[in-house]
């Protein structure tokens, strides 16, 4: 996880998400996150700080020019007359103000373009970094959730930490290194009108900062009503057959509406709120009492009419700052939290684990064992799901693995594949520590046939593909035609080239079981895992995915696991599972006589038959 390491150092549980982390010694984490990203990009990061320096020290030149033009135009009504030096500065002003309003035109151009690019980059290392944490995310954390939830924290994240970069690089930037340097213009020119104008910032600031505080706990609780909103949406829209097969349409949009109306309702609610933050807009207050002192000052001659002007233009950049907050305050906390989040989920500790220093060999040779292995989701209350398990399955053995359901045969598929870890005992390959392997070794060596399996909305090839990448077109249609698909294959729209459709939805299941079969052929692992792989079908269309799977198995250490006794009755070895324990072992005819529970499963399945006829 070397990728992650600058991510995983910010944990973020008790870091404030609020403006106050801007001001405050102790950075939050956030922020730290931001720059860190920005950084990354020193010759970007350097050209917009080129580039916002000359803007600043345009916009510091712009009041002296209001001071200049408005002496020079106060002195020549006095005088009733303009001579030609005062002529000579208006214009020379006006020319100077000319030529700086178009560089400040094209360095906040070049620097918006420089804010987005750093923008852009760092929220598509977010999305990337996010992507990655989900792919390494442990199996039972994905199986708790619901399956939007962790996308969408990636998505949040991504969207946010472009706005942040956006306000903290270009506006806040710029804001803060304006109001320092007409802070150090304005005390040169009246140190008692700037002691004025800044004497409100102070109370603002703090209102603000209670503002946030107050509020950012609500604003945590709905963030979760939008992710509900967002879940709901995501359940309807995956399960859109049951709609289309129900007449209830205004039922549906109904519930959805309930999320989205409780969600909106709550934000409103909040948002309302922080408009008292907004309505504390010092600035009328700030120009009213610097105004008047001016007003005093011009008319005792301590300053002149241009000065004043000059001074009301600074006064502008030096409140700049205070709008910036009152402008974005009520998305902040929400974009700060939404990259909280990400940094939290990067930060868990995952209990499946790369080993330090894992074990490298160049092949095996399939030698399983399970040594007192026990199983359970004890945090969860379920309770035990496996109990001392201890089997072995020699190099190229077949090994069956029944039982009712809930008995834990999928279990240890999970434990074999490493989707998850034992609670105690060991699993073993060619004597090797399960834990010691590589996670990307075990995920070659060993390949898998479920009984729903995933498909993406690709080309046939590129499904098929995912079980070598690397695989030419005539490799794939090789692993195609062991696995008794290819003839199929061939009689869709574009053969290997169609599209199959979210979760291979213009397939049939018997087609997608081929193109599994086929996608663990191209991969040829030394270990088969075939977890209830025809269980869902008719048996015109078993005995054709069969042919398959014999296919897939041939000289492979295999571990079937199936409710159709069918499928196993020519296994090595049938090892039958009750309540997470073995309670019988061995071939179909010695369980047909020893194993009652075996027996009966059969005798059922074949009267059901028999019914049936």
């Amino acid at each position: 996880m070397k990728e992650c390491r600058l991510f995983y150092s910010f944990k973020t549980k008790n870091a404030p998400a609020e403006m106050i982390g801007a001001f405050s010694l102790t950075m939050p984490n956030y922020l730290k996150y931001l720059f860190a990203l920005a950084l990354k990009q020193k010759r970007s990061v350097k050209l917009l700080a080129f580039l916002l320096f000359i803007s600043v020290g345009v916009r510091l030149a712009e009041p002296y020019l209001y001071k200049v033009v408005v002496d020079a135009l106060a002195a020549g009504l006095i005088q009733k007359n303009f001579a030609s030096v005062q002529i000579q500065t208006l214009f020379a002003a006006v020319t100077i103000w000319f030529i700086l309003t178009i560089i400040l035109n094209v360095t906040n151009a070049q620097k918006s373009f420089f804010v987005w690019h750093i923008g852009n980059r760092s929220a598509q290392e977010v999305q990337i970094v996010g992507y990655r944490r989900l792919l390494r995310l442990d199996y039972a954390r994905h199986i708790k959730e619901h399956s939007s939830r962790y996308s969408k924290i990636v998505d949040d994240a991504d969207v946010s930490m472009w706005e942040m970069t956006n306000w903290w690089l270009g506006r806040f930037s710029s804001a803060v290194l304006g109001f320092i340097g007409m802070l150090v213009i304005a005390l040169s020119v009246s140190w008692q009108m700037t002691l004025i104008a800044i004497s409100i910032i102070p109370p603002t600031l703090w209102f603000i900062i209670r503002h946030v505080k107050k509020y950012e706990d609500k604003q945590r609780a709905v963030n979760k009503m939008w992710e509900e909103k967002h879940e709901h949406l995501s359940d309807q829209i995956m399960n859109i057959v049951t709609y289309k097969l129900n007449p209830h349409e205004d039922i549906f949009i109904k519930r959805h509406a309930e999320y989205s109306d409780r969600a909106s309702a709550a934000q409103f609610e909040l948002n309302k709120k922080w408009r008292l933050a907004e309505m504390l807009n010092p600035d009328a207050l700030a120009r009213f009492l610097v105004l008047g002192v001016g007003i005093f000052f011009v008319k005792n001659g301590s300053v002149t009419l241009g000065t004043l002007f000059m001074f009301m233009g600074l006064l502008n950049e030096i409140l700049t700052p205070l709008h910036l907050l009152g402008d974005i305050l009520p998305q902040y906390t929400r974009r700060a939290q939404h990259i909280e989040r990400l940094l939290d989920l990067l930060a868990q500790e995952d209990r499946v684990r790369n080993p330090t220093h894992p074990i490298r060999i160049s092949e095996i040779r399939g030698e399983i064992a399970f040594d007192q292995v026990s199983f359970s989701y004890a945090k969860e209350g379920g309770g035990f799901e496996l109990s001392d398990v201890s089997f072995d399955i020699k190099p190229g053995e077949t090994t069956a693995l029944v039982g009712r359901s809930g008995s834990g045969k999928t279990t240890v598929m999970t434990l074999l594949t490493r989707l998850t870890d034992p609670t105690s005992g060991t699993i073993t390959i060619d004597g090797i520590d399960l834990g010691r392997f590589d996670l990307e070794q075990i995920k070659k060596y060993v390949g898998t046939v479920l009984q729903e399996n995933a498909m993406y909305n690709e080309t046939v090839a590129e499904n098929i593909a995912y079980g070598d990448p690397a695989a030419t077109r005539a490799r794939i249609i090789s692993a195609a035609k062991q696995a008794h698909a290819h003839n199929f294959i061939q009689k869709l729209p574009k053969g290997y080239d169609t599209l199959i459709g979210e979760r291979g939805i213009r397939l049939s299941g018997g087609e997608k079981q081929r193109i599994a079969i086929t996608r663990a052929i191209l991969k040829n692992p030394k270990i088969v895992v075939l977890d209830e792989p025809t269980s869902a079908l008719d048996s015109i269309t078993e005995m054709k995915v069969q042919k398959g799977l014999n296919e897939l198995m041939k000289g492979k250490t295999t571990l079937i696991i199936a409710h159709r006794l069918s499928t196993v009755r020519h296994a090595n070895t049938i090892m039958v599972l009750q309540d997470g324990r073995i309670i019988c072992r061995g071939p179909h005819t010695k369980l047909m006589k020893t194993c009652p529970t075996y027996k009966t499963m059969v005798d059922l399945q074949v009267k059901g038959f028999l019914a049936d006829r």
